[in-house]
């Protein structure tokens, strides 16, 4: 009597203890979750946790057909309060001298999602504001003449062994995206598209670094996407302003070495434009670096390398891609379904500190803040 008496009465306890147990998560179960979209098409999670969900992206409402896409296969980074993590050197400062201090450039996103474009049709361009006059024969032969921007402050780009590198022919998804930048007819980068006005490039590529470095005149830029072969589909555009970040203007902080550039015009409508990511784990991914290096048919043309990123550091990304001067700014990227994926800017070649390797700014939380800072903008 006594056995069964205890044993019903341990039943009891047990089955008390369960609902008790269960009864939060049944509860949560027929809780509602939500996820906050803004209207840059960028996703962010409802809840940071240790290990951030792959983002749900949507299409740019402004593309009508934009392909469905979701994130790479590559471990994305902890979301994390850049106002309590970053420092001065990302602060988000202009050309015409306004500064917006890091801690207020804070996301809590890691993502931001491109698109491949309104099926690249050149006609939509001037609709979108680009000049899209033809060039003549003294506006070639100047782009035909111009000097690697890198040059000026001998920031070498190195072939590593035998040279890779390959042409490529810009019409298609995400190669029209990429852009050749040049600065008063005489020196030239390469930059990529993040937003239908938004385009990244190198720090050196708008202001030559240091407390004693001079701001590019945004009147002086002119950016052709999908230039090949003295022909721009797409026309070109200008600048309405150009940032940089503090670290870069004030010591020329190679870690800091990022630029950006609001355009004049809408052109990504037409070219699409890169997503770009922060990830945990860059080592080991094979990338692509496309660009318009100097010493390949007088920066005529876009030629691209492919690599794999052997080690990197919070700042930095360093790989086997083949580059030389004239790919500076352009976008270290991978590819995963319909989108490409930018997770560094190359900035610079071989150095005592990175033998037998190329280097590029990683998109850390704090440059991806400082990035989306300037997407964000009207």
């Amino acid at each position: 009597m006594t056995d069964t008496y205890t044993h019903s009465y341990g039943n009891w306890v047990r089955a008390a203890l369960l609902i008790t147990v269960i009864t939060p998560y049944l509860n949560g179960c027929n809780s509602s979750g939500t996820t906050a979209l803004n209207n840059t098409n960028d996703t962010t999670p409802v809840t940071p946790t240790s290990v951030a969900a792959t983002p749900t992206p949507t299409p740019p409402p402004t593309i009508a057909a934009a392909p469905s896409v979701d994130a790479p296969a590559i471990a994305a980074a902890t979301v994390t309060n850049s106002a309590t993590t970053t420092s001065q050197r990302f602060s988000l400062v202009s050309s015409s001298g306004q500064v917006v201090d890091s801690s207020s450039l804070n996301q809590t996103k890691t993502v931001s999602i491109g698109s491949s474009g309104a099926a690249g049709r050149p006609e939509a361009s001037e609709a979108l504001g680009a000049d899209t006059m033809p060039l003549t024969d003294t506006e070639l032969a100047t782009i035909k003449t111009t000097t690697p921007t890198a040059a000026a402050r001998i920031i070498n780009e190195s072939i590593l062994g035998f040279d890779s590198r390959f042409h490529v022919n810009p019409y298609g998804y995400p190669q029209r995206a990429v852009s050749l930048i040049t600065y008063n007819g005489s020196t030239h980068c390469t930059g990529w598209l993040v937003s239908a006005d938004t385009l990244v490039t190198a720090g050196h590529c708008v202001h030559s670094g240091g407390a004693n470095g001079r701001w590019g005149s945004p009147s002086a830029f002119k950016i052709y996407p999908g230039f090949s072969d003295g022909y721009a589909p797409y026309g070109s555009c200008q600048p309405r302003e150009t940032y940089s970040s503090y670290g870069w203007i004030t010591s020329a902080d190679s870690d800091a070495d990022v630029g950006v550039i609001k355009l004049d015009c809408a052109i990504g409508k037409a070219t699409g434009y890169f997503s770009y990511f922060v990830t945990a784990q860059a080592d080991n991914t094979a990338i692509t670096i496309n660009g318009y290096p100097g010493d390949k048919a007088d920066a005529n043309e876009q030629w691209g390398s492919t690599g794999v990123i052997s080690r990197s550091t919070p700042a930095k990304i360093y790989y086997d891609n083949d580059t030389t001067g004239g790919m500076s700014g352009a976008p270290v990227w991978l590819q995963h379904n319909d989108t490409a994926w930018s997770l560094g800017i190359h900035t610079n070649g071989e150095s005592l500190l990175s033998r037998g390797t190329n280097a590029g700014t990683r998109i850390s939380q704090d440059v991806f803040d400082l990035i989306t800072a300037v997407k964000e903008l009207p």
